[in-house]
């Protein structure tokens, strides 16, 4: 890695203008986790110079006193930058990017960490071969910091070499710890870039507008849950609404091409929010989230129309639901229909969100 120093002000000196690849670990409060990830990036293999900048978002815990250890043990590895005050993840993301040297550019939360020392050199390694990739990313493990859950694989339901900006606009696909972007793609951050309740998203997207999408089906890095994270412990209608409120903002902002596709992932994520109130016995909530949707999103183009009508009826007429349900399913197990039919009508009640 090349050389640099950090002067009292967070700014840096360096002297290295060929790296490869930028890393930037954005931090606050994770004084439990942030030396797995310095680590995790430190166990690097790769035939390219690299850079690691810790962005630190003035912390109320000892991650400073982390941090400052690492430095002080590679101070020609380690670049930090303090703020003065905590200015909030988006705003400190850019102020580290802007001092970024690298062809390109991963950012990380200090709470996950990767696990293949050879993460790096394989993801660049495929952005070299295919020059029209924006950015790429892999599958990681989920781990739950408080054994409530098993620990799972998060992959794309869909799994393809190369994604593009419909299918990110779709859903979030990939977890923030595996994303590797192309740096130059655009000018600079835009005014809606810091508009929505997230950034990972968002940040996604301002990618995927200029190029295609590269994946590798790998696991080789960690998610990590846990009751101080700002996202991923949240109940699953808070996500649904920061997802339907980025969603919005995506509407009045990406190409006019693009709408349908807003159009039918607001539809999607309505009808899974009603689900989970209704999943919580919250009916009220649940009707009031599908009246949302109907106002909210356009009938001019192609909605998932099985998925919105179970919604509708499990938030409006839940015993009408429930028998449906139950007839649909003797149905597909009558003795008199082909297994492959059973599980074709299955499938289909999954893809429309049955529950």
């Amino acid at each position: 890695m090349g050389e640099s120093h950090v002067l009292s002000d967070g700014t840096c000196a360096t002297g290295d203008s060929d790296i490869m690849v930028s890393v930037v670990i954005l931090t606050y409060n994770h004084e439990r986790f942030i030396g797995e990830a310095i680590e995790s990036v430190l166990m690097q293999k790769t035939d390219f110079p690299c850079e690691l900048i810790i962005a630190e978002d003035c912390s109320t815990d000892g991650t400073r006193d982390v941090i400052r250890r690492y430095w002080e043990r590679y101070p020609g590895r380690i670049r930090v930058l303090l703020n003065r005050h905590n200015i909030g993840g988006r705003r400190t993301s850019v102020r580290a990017y802007r001092t970024c040297r690298g062809r390109y550019l991963i950012r990380f939360d200090g709470d996950d960490y990767w696990t293949c020392p050879e993460k790096l050199q394989r993801q660049v390694d495929l952005m070299e071969a295919h020059p029209e990739h924006a950015l790429c990313f892999h599958s990681v493990e989920v781990v739950w910091d408080d054994g409530s859950r098993e620990n799972m694989r998060f992959r794309p339901v869909e799994v393809k070499e190369t994604y593009t900006l419909a299918d990110f606009l779709d859903h979030c696909i990939p977890a923030a710890c595996s994303v590797l972007y192309r740096r130059g793609v655009f000018d600079g951050y835009p005014a809606w870039y810091f508009t929505p309740p997230v950034g990972d998203w968002p940040g996604h997207i301002l990618y995927a507008q200029h190029g295609t999408i590269g994946y590798i089906d790998e696991p080789m890095g960690v998610w990590r849950h846990h009751g101080g994270g700002v996202h991923s412990m949240k109940a699953n209608t808070h996500k649904m609404r920061i997802a339907i409120e980025v969603l919005r903002r995506f509407r009045c902002v990406i190409d006019r091409e693009y709408q349908g596709v807003i159009n039918r992932s607001l539809c999607r994520h309505y009808c899974q929010m009603a689900h989970f109130f209704c999943d919580a016995g919250k009916y009220e909530e649940a009707r009031a989230s599908m009246k949302e949707c109907l106002r909210e999103v356009s009938f001019a183009s192609r909605l998932p129309v099985g998925r919105l009508t179970n919604a509708l009826l499990r938030s409006f007429a839940p015993g009408l639901q429930r028998q449906c349900k139950r007839v649909a399913r003797a149905v597909a197990a009558s003795p008199g229909r082909s297994p492959e039919a059973g599980a074709d009508m299955s499938r289909s009640m999954n893809e429309q969100g049955v529950r």
